[in-house]
């Protein structure tokens, strides 16, 4: 019966788990909310849940509305690749008596919030799709077509474990696995893009160039890229990064200044949408600069009349663009347009909607609505005369294929039958990772692979056309294929590509052996430069200074100025990192428990003798404001990073440990030259005493290495804060600590020769320096009983801080990788010195409070007496006497009692007669010249001498020497000192 009951739970416990870790049903819904910006192509065979399955698309249908509330007019670009979506999805259905597919076209209004609210509704079962769409059946997103949208909404998508196959997102950033594990996409990388300019400048014979670039994390990465590939006799002679909101006055002046200053450098590479390219364009127009510039955009320019329509300055200019004529799907495209073309309102029955709005808005005439005077007449209007295309349509059409290619490897591979979606397949946790897997694997008929290894195309599709403006129109010169041989430029017809002649003579024109350097604060080359010249920064009006490093250089701390007055977050926790909540309150717990040990100890001892001798007590007055220091920094990882904090924290954590270390350190020194156990009076001061000059000058000098290290980086590399594009691909702000090479540039922090937590750990190598000799000393001073053993509690803080450090350091160190790795640095140091400190402060302090509390008449402390050489052989005259308690002890000498030792100022003495039985004492008084000791002395004594009487034997003389009573036959400790003792450096 038991082993029934057993068995039944495990089941019901197993079943549970599976449920809720497969990807469940949408529960039943009353009354679902209403929710029309959809398009759907239906499934059959929906009776079946293992035999169909949706592809959902992500699209910018129309275009931003007025407000949040409302969208604008229809666009090409969305209506285009939402019907060849559609379209793809019927054409390439495989077996469709097997299994039945259908599509789901979201729209976004051409608003990042709205695709994240899309896919977030449709995932969390808030809406409810015609046709009963669930996101059980759901295998992969296509989209979304735009980069902004794509780092906002592959990240939701990542913690849904859903794979995304995007024809659009063309950014370099995401073509991290790491980040993105589950991320595809048919369209060439930028980083294609950016080679292909390099290799376009090489080709025609260019050695000058200028640079604008759009000042966001975009346009800065291809930014990047291109500088990365250009090769080592190309030299950017100038760089300038333009606003996102730039007003055509600004770019006046840029103009202006690109022309006076590089009158010989006619090429000019742009980084930057069409709306800004169109803008230098106007600017060159109001300049009269016609004529002078010869430009060179990216896809983004691409072949898009409207940069450059009554703009006579863009004639000679070159764009590239990605080739809508794959050979593999050359023929999709032109079927696919064929059905476009012959489409008609009435008979679009998947986007019946969003089509009859695109129809009016391309023919100007009302179907639905009185936005136009003119009624269509459909019959009669043909889109063929109005041609629409667009570039995206090819890979729209790949990213369906290949999507359906690999859930047919999947099935095959994870169900054991090709056409069939098992829970195993569709398993909640998993099946991203599967399905991007298994869409990877899966080749075209022809047996070319969608991808490369990275999640990229794959290079037999990468086609790119390369254009000359010329009168208004684009002109293709060249088709480019990287797979295509030695000369991967093809000429096409008989044009040939004119390119302006671009020189530099003197000044401030330089010869270039590599990269360039915008010097915006104090370098730290590893290596030597070559001598060089300089020439201002013609994006800051000659504020800042050019300076030519070769490739290979590397620098800690230099980077291009970023106006920190944009940075909205005020605290880390604005953004996310939760972790700032316990380091602040520990750190606020820190420093209330080293307020209470420095205000008990004051209030035991001040108004004692000890409490008016300095040199006891300023080492652990030092101690105690190096912790309080190291929990005061901790405050400065609570902001988002600034110059003030990334000051603090690269000079304070290192001066913090200093100073803790460098008081150890010093206490041990004094322990070392102090009486060791054997001395007679232990509280006697040794004639080898460290004395309190020589004990402050070891500190200062401890501590000034710290201190110089720490300044000498303040000095060289002033602190301050950057904005760099983090490893998960965001733009974050972190402080200028880490190390960059020339050739992959300052702003990738997957590029950095060392991060920042890396270079601040090199910075902590005298510290980890100061904790091994700290707890090789403490070791060697073990025996010694001094100061109340102090030696051992210093070894527990110094031995103890060697595991931590390992700790912290290799869970920032293995982590340079990880998405979050600026912020996980930041947090191993801060919990690092958190625990360190904490550790210190009880290992050092507890016992001093427990020695305070339990300390005797006369400051003698009872467990002192156990390791000494006359332990056991103590006794103190019984307290019945009215002599004054505890005022005076015998020292048992070769079995005979000697004369008393004196405790106090020895104004009452007793005696004992050698031979005989134990007597009442008769008490006289001893002055100081008798007794040789000025102010009395220190005896440490065992836990037996209470004053009680004890049997033993008739003489004295035979009094044991080796019994001690225990702790509780002493009947506790004696009452609290009240006269001057020695304590050690409290």
């Amino acid at each position: 019966m038991w082993t029934h009951h057993i068995t039944t739970h495990v089941l019901i416990t197993s079943l549970l788990t599976l449920l809720s870790e497969a990807q469940e049903q949408c529960p039943a819904v009353t009354n679902p909310c209403s929710f029309d910006g959809v398009a759907i192509r239906q499934a059959n065979n929906t009776n079946d849940p293992l035999r169909f399955y949706y592809i959902v698309g992500l699209f910018g249908v129309h275009q931003n509305g007025g407000t949040a509330y409302t969208c604008g007019s229809t666009t090409v670009r969305g209506i285009l690749n939402l019907e060849a979506f559609l379209w793809a999805i019927n054409e390439y259905s495989p077996d469709k008596n097997q299994i039945s597919v259908g599509g789901v076209g979201f729209d976004s209004c051409s608003r990042v919030e709205n695709t994240l609210e899309n896919v977030l509704s449709f995932e969390k079962c808030k809406v409810t799709l015609p046709g009963g769409v669930n996101r059980r059946n759901v295998v992969a997103y296509v989209g979304p077509y735009t980069s902004p949208e794509a780092t906002t909404t592959l990240n939701l998508l990542n913690d849904m474990n859903r794979t995304t196959v995007s024809p659009a997102v063309s950014s370099a950033i995401l073509r991290s696995n790491s980040s993105y594990p589950y991320f595809l996409r048919t369209i060439p990388s930028e980083q294609i893009e950016s080679t292909i300019i390099a290799k376009l400048l090489i080709k025609t014979g260019v050695k000058f160039i200028q640079v604008v670039y759009q000042n966001d994390v975009y346009w800065k990465s291809l930014f990047d890229a291109f500088t990365n590939s250009l090769a080592s006799d190309i030299c950017v002679v100038a760089s300038m990064a333009i606003s996102p909101n730039a007003v055509p006055a600004d770019l006046g002046t840029m103009i202006d200044n690109m022309a006076t200053n590089t009158v010989s450098t006619k090429i000019v590479v742009v980084f930057a949408d069409k709306i800004r390219a169109r803008l230098i364009l106007e600017a060159v127009r109001d300049r009269n600069k016609v004529g002078v510039f010869q430009f060179i955009g990216t896809s983004a320019w691409g072949n898009s009349v409207d940069v450059i329509q009554d703009l006579t300055g863009a004639n000679t200019a070159i764009t590239i663009v990605p080739s809508d004529s794959i050979s593999a799907y050359a023929g999709d495209v032109s079927r696919f347009y064929n059905y476009l073309y012959s489409l008609k309102p009435s008979s679009n029955a998947y986007n019946n909607k969003w089509f009859t709005e695109f129809w009016e808005n391309t023919f100007e005439c009302s179907i639905n609505s009185n936005n136009y005077v003119r009624v269509c007449n459909t019959s009669m209007e043909d889109l063929r005369t109005k041609a629409p295309t667009d570039m995206y349509v090819p890979y729209t059409l790949m990213a369906v294929d290949a999507v359906m290619k690999g859930v047919k490897v999947a099935t095959a591979q994870y169900c054991q039958q090709q056409y069939s979606l098992c829970s195993d397949l569709m398993n909640g946790f998993p099946r991203g990772q599967k399905f991007r897997d298994s869409i990877s694997a899966a080749t075209t008929t022809a047996g070319q692979n969608f991808f490369s290894a990275n999640g990229d195309q794959g290079s037999t599709f990468t086609m790119y056309k390369i254009l000359q403006v010329d009168n208004n129109a684009y002109q293709e010169i060249y088709r480019y294929q990287p797979s295509s041989g030695i000369d991967e430029f093809a000429q096409v017809g008989s044009r040939t590509l004119y390119v302006k002649s671009s020189t530099c003579s003197g000044d401030p024109c330089l010869k270039c052996k590599g990269s360039t350097v915008p010097v915006t604060q104090p370098v730290a080359p590893t290596t030597t430069p070559k001598p060089e010249s300089t020439t201002a920064d013609l994006s800051e009006g000659g504020k800042y200074k050019q300076v030519y490093f070769r490739s290979d250089q590397e620098f800690t701390g230099i980077y291009i100025y970023n106006d920190i007055s944009l940075r909205k977050e005020k605290t880390r926790f604005d953004l996310g990192h939760q972790w700032i909540i316990a380091i602040g309150v520990l750190a606020g717990m820190g420093i209330l428990c080293v307020l209470f040990f420095e205000i008990y100890i004051l209030y035991k001892l001040l108004g004692t003798r000890i409490g008016k001798q300095w040199r006891t007590m300023w080492l652990g007055q030092l101690l105690l404001f190096g912790l309080f220091l190291s929990f005061l920094v901790l405050f400065a990882y609570l902001p988002v990073p600034s110059k003030a904090t990334c000051g603090i924290t690269r000079f304070g954590v290192g001066v913090s440990y200093s100073i803790c270390f460098a008081v150890l350190l010093v206490k041990l020194m004094v322990l070392l030259t102090s009486k060791t156990s054997e001395s007679l009076i232990p509280g006697e001061e040794s004639s080898n005493y460290l004395r309190g000059i020589y004990q402050f000058l070891m500190f200062v000098f401890v501590v000034g290495v710290q201190i110089v290290i720490d300044v000498q980086w303040l000095i060289q590399i002033p602190p301050d804060v950057v904005k760099v594009i983090s490893n998960s691909g965001q733009e974050v702000w972190i402080c200028n600590h880490y190390t960059w090479s020339v050739q992959n540039g300052y702003n990738n922090m997957t590029s950095f020769v060392r991060t920042e937590f890396e270079n601040h750990l090199l910075s902590l190598v005298y510290i980890m320096f100061l904790i091994f000799i700290t707890t090789i000393l403490a070791m060697k001073a073990h025996g010694i009983i001094t100061n109340h053993r102090e030696s051992i509690f210093i070894g527990v803080a110094s031995g103890f801080s060697i595991p931590i450090w390992i700790a912290w350091t290799l869970v920032g160190g293995l982590n340079r990788d990880h998405a979050y790795a600026h912020e996980i640095g930041d947090a191993c140091v801060a919990f690092g010195l958190f625990i360190t400190a904490t550790m210190i402060t009880f290992a050092m302090f507890l016992p001093k409070v427990r020695q305070l509390v339990n300390m005797g008449v006369e400051g003698i402390y009872l467990e002192d007496d156990r390791d000494t050489y006359y332990a056991g052989s103590v006794i103190m005259a019984p307290p019945s006497y009215k002599s004054r308690p505890s005022s005076v002890v015998y020292v048992n000498s070769s079995g005979l009692y000697s004369d008393p030792v004196v405790i106090g100022n020895g104004d009452a003495v007793a005696r004992v007669r050698p031979g005989s039985t134990y007597s009442a004492p008769v008490y006289v008084k001893r002055p100081e010249s008798q007794t040789g000791i000025k102010g009395g002395s220190v005896l440490r004594v065992t836990g037996d001498l209470t004053g009680k009487m004890i049997k033993k034997p008739a003489s004295e003389i035979a009094y044991p020497i080796s019994y001690r009573k225990t702790r509780s036959e002493a009947g506790g400790t004696l009452k609290r000192a009240t006269s001057a003792q020695h304590l050690g450096a409290l």
